[in-house]
């Protein structure tokens, strides 16, 4: 050890480092690099053990003659390198997407000064805590020394390369269908005792030495002793193919940087196969999903007093985050075996499939390197009595990701059933009943809007002061497309308490699907605090664009101007209710909303309008008369989801698609501004804000707001865009000329609003990078950027143009200077 690093390693242990937390000549897989190669430091320093780029807050790294890249140390994980040649010391901050910037320069004699300068910000605790996003900030000086992108870069990254590790492995022993070549259960419990082998070896563990052969024999038989799980013996047969698995494993990249919570994550993920989870009954929550919960549950505030209980617990991925969090936030004096002592004494599941129950356990385990069991993960039945209830204490923090669907005839006699027969209500309310210190449940997306989850929402509005629900899009769930939501529910309300809720409102757009799942982005929240009602509304949502609905809320409605009725069910299969050609009982009409556009309906088709073929009486519907027609599904999951057309040729539609009658006064004219402002981004951001699933409910769509008064400019516009439209084929010049109709009906229908121009360009920014139901190319609306100050019929009519360069100094010439001296002097 140089006198430089030896005289860091003394400033170090001033600081509160204690020994076993530096560590020489540290090395780690770069999993910032294409390849995971494998790197070293002269020496690393830890907040805690076991070590981790989670818990690593300093390195050092020799310089040659020409200095080091220190940007190739970045996975570390270290916010700051010392970079040591001779008795010269240069200090370097890491960041995630730049080069290393120096901050401090030093020699042997003055690193005692920069560290009490320091000691404040630099000490294990500040650090720790700094980089432990999942806990309360820290002052913004704090947060100087730390690039907390990084930390979240080398999280994502090191599930990609250890899914990619494990993948790569798991092929070996699949077939082309993903199925394994061998019991899925025995795969699973040898690949956890791989991967303990694995993490043990690379971090130098003692008992690494019972496999030192590395055999997949001593491997099964070392591990089995270490955690005292009970001894797997595998045939001859599969011990050829577990051997393929270990040699895989054990040639993947260095895990002695990773964080073991990070390999529980990835190895329920990865091998619990789909074919695993039908069989045995297991589910699992994405995990930025399960951080999240735990992260606005804010665990940390109370440790010492707080339990956590994951019923139905699955994989126990949430319970994995909840272990996360909690041991981020204990003294950094305590060891190991104290940490392991408090966590499984407050950490506790349910889980009515066995080999669920072992799946949790054995990823708690893989969590809690380098501790043995004792985790409370227990098989039972929670619609058979009242264990639920009962596992739950005003301490208790209750994470959940119950099932989704109703209960079956045969299971309404359970006693939870008597709540509702929807299971997700049913469970909510039987553990709000037991009044726990907070709630975050996975929920299905209609949990936000639906009447059917009024009733608990009101329950929840009248326990908690702090409430958030986060909107989750399509295709988060690796197993299914279902869309979700979360809610996270604490601070329970006191007799003391003033009847007052604070509720946060958060939303992960599709555009931001992979962000979210790869480093937990939210795209936007919005919150507010309110006076709770003496009867509870139930209304926990604050939607996107509120402050736009709440200046429309005394608009007129579109069921003011129109009468709105769905199109046509049929009682036999849907092949049979429509033909291409002509054909008895048989009307023109539209079927399907595929090529339906804004302005422009699909080529007809022939429609059974045959009273015995009708389900309903929607075929009775004046429908040879003028009307709109729009589609009943949403178009896209993006932000323009409505497409409304004028009908004069009385077509019937089917029920993907509602008919638009005009009520008495409204003229044809009047109908063709309608379906401007149908097509338009107030009546788009109301369906797409105010919609939870793909069919549109007619109340939603007759409470869009509409204009006081819409000019008759509005309908010559839409009826020149609808003329034009059908001039096929389209050139690229008339497809120039089209957008800039579009734009202009658009800036004509939003100035009939009257809505100020930071509202409008709220709304406008609503629909960035989303595709239009248009004929032609949609790039959006031309000239916002350039003034930002305009609404858009200003914009496109030219006065941008007029506003350009100085113009305020035009506008607002200067005092003379007499009176700006008599000004100044009377305000002082």
């Amino acid at each position: 050890m140089t006198a430089a690093i030896a005289a860091i390693v003394k400033g170090l242990g001033g600081l509160g480092y204690p020994a076993e937390a530096l560590l020489s000549n540290y090395s780690f897989a770069d999993v910032l690099s294409p390849t995971g190669e494998t790197r070293e430091v002269a020496l690393a320093a830890f907040t805690q053990t076991p070590p981790s780029y989670r818990t690593a807050a300093f390195g050092v790294a020799e310089a040659g003659s020409g200095g080091s890249d220190l940007t190739l140390l970045r996975a570390l994980g270290a916010p700051m390198i010392f970079a040591v040649a001779g008795e010269h010391v240069e200090l370097w901050q890491v960041h995630a997407s730049k080069p290393a910037s120096r901050i401090a320069v030093a020699t042997i004699d003055t690193l005692g000064d920069l560290f009490a300068r320091n000691a404040e910000h630099w000490s294990p605790r500040a650090i720790h805590r700094a980089k432990a996003i999942d806990t309360e900030p820290l002052a913004d000086r704090q947060f100087d020394f730390v690039d907390t992108g990084l930390l979240i870069a080398i999280e994502g990254e090191v599930h990609v390369k250890l899914d990619a590790l494990l993948r790569e492995t798991l092929a070996s022993v699949v077939d082309v269908w993903g199925r394994p070549a061998m019991d899925a259960r025995l795969l699973f419990q040898a690949t956890f005792r791989f991967l303990a082998a694995k993490i043990l070896t690379d971090r130098g563990h003692e008992s690494a030495a019972n496999w030192v052969g590395g055999s997949v024999d001593e491997v099964l038989h070392g591990i089995d002793l270490y955690y005292g799980l009970g001894t797997i013996v595998p045939s001859p047969r599969d011990r050829e193919q577990l051997e393929t698995v270990w040699a895989g494993i054990r040639a993947g990249i260095n895990f002695r940087n990773i964080s073991a919570d990070d390999l529980a994550f990835v190895y329920e993920n990865t091998f619990v196969t789909s074919e695993a989870r039908a069989a045995f009954g297991t589910h699992s929550t994405p995990r930025q999903m399960a951080e999240h919960i735990v992260r606005r549950l804010e665990l940390w505030r109370n440790a010492d007093r707080v339990r956590v209980y994951e019923p139905f617990t699955g994989a126990g991925v949430l319970l994995v985050a909840a272990l996360r969090q909690l041991r981020s936030a204990l003294p950094l004096e305590w060891n190991d075996e104290e940490r392991h002592r408090f966590l499984t004494a407050r950490l506790a599941g349910d889980e009515i499939d066995e080999f669920a129950c072992e799946v949790a356990k054995l990823s708690l385990i893989l969590a809690d390197y380098p501790n043995h069991n004792g985790w409370d993960i227990r098989q039972a039945d929670l619609f058979a009595d009242d264990r639920l209830r009962t596992r739950i204490t005003t301490d208790t923090f209750v994470i959940c990701n119950p099932p989704f669907e109703d209960f079956d005839a045969d299971d309404r006699s359970s006693p939870i059933a008597q709540h509702d027969v929807s299971k997700p209500i049913a469970v909510l309310e039987e553990v709000i009943a037991a009044r726990p210190a907070g709630i975050g449940f996975v929920l299905p997306s209609s949990f936000i809007v639906e009447k059917r989850y009024r009733k608990v929402r009101a329950l929840i509005e009248s326990r908690y002061t702090s409430v958030e629900i986060v909107e989750i899009p399509d295709d988060v769930f690796s197993a299914s497309r279902t869309a979700a939501s979360l809610l996270i529910a604490r601070d329970p309300r006191t007799a003391a308490d003033e009847p007052r809720i604070t509720i946060r409102s958060s939303e992960v757009t599709l555009r931001d699907r992979l962000q979210f799942l790869k480093a937990g982005v939210i795209t936007r929240s919005r919150s507010l605090t309110r006076w709770v009602p003496d009867t509870p509304s139930g209304d926990l949502w604050v939607p996107a664009l509120h402050e736009i609905w709440s200046y429309l809320s005394d608009r007129p409605r579109l069921g003011d101007r129109l009468e709105l009725h769905r199109g046509i069910e049929w009682s036999g299969p849907q092949t049979g209710a429509w033909s291409r050609e002509p054909q008895p009982g048989f009307e023109p009409g539209l079927h399907g909303v595929n090529g339906h556009r804004q302005f422009q309906s699909p080529h007809p088709v022939w429609l059974d309008c045959r009273p015995e073929s009708a389900r309903g009486g929607a075929y009775k519907l004046p429908w040879e008369q003028k009307k709109l027609i729009v589609n009943g599904v949403r178009l896209s999951r993006y932000s323009w989801r409505l497409a409304a057309s004028f009908d004069a040729d009385g077509l019937v539609c089917s029920q993907q698609f509602i008919g638009a009658w005009p009520k008495e006064g409204v003229s044809d004219k009047h109908l063709l501004a309608l379906m401007a402002v149908l097509n338009g981004p107030v009546a788009n951001a109301f369906a797409t804000v105010f919609t939870s699933d793909q069919r549109y409910r007619l109340t939603m769509l007759r409470d869009i707001p509409l204009p006081n008064h819409l000019p008759p400019e509005i309908a010559e516009m839409a009826a020149a865009y609808s003329e034009r439209l059908s001039q096929a084929p389209l050139t690229f010049d008339g497809d120039a000329a089209l957008q800039r109709l579009l734009a202009e009906i658009d800036g004509a229908v939003l100035e009939s609003y009257a809505l100020p121009v930071r509202l409008e360009r709220e709304l406008l920014r609503f629909f960035e990078g989303a595709r239009r139901p248009v004929a032609h190319a949609w790039e959006g609306w031309p000239g916002l950027e350039a003034a930002p100050g305009l609404s858009l019929a200003e914009t496109l009519d030219g006065s941008g143009e007029r506003f350009s360069g100085n113009w305020v100094r035009s506008v607002f010439e200067p005092l003379p200077q007499s009176e700006a001296d008599v000004l100044r002097a009377y305000i002082g």
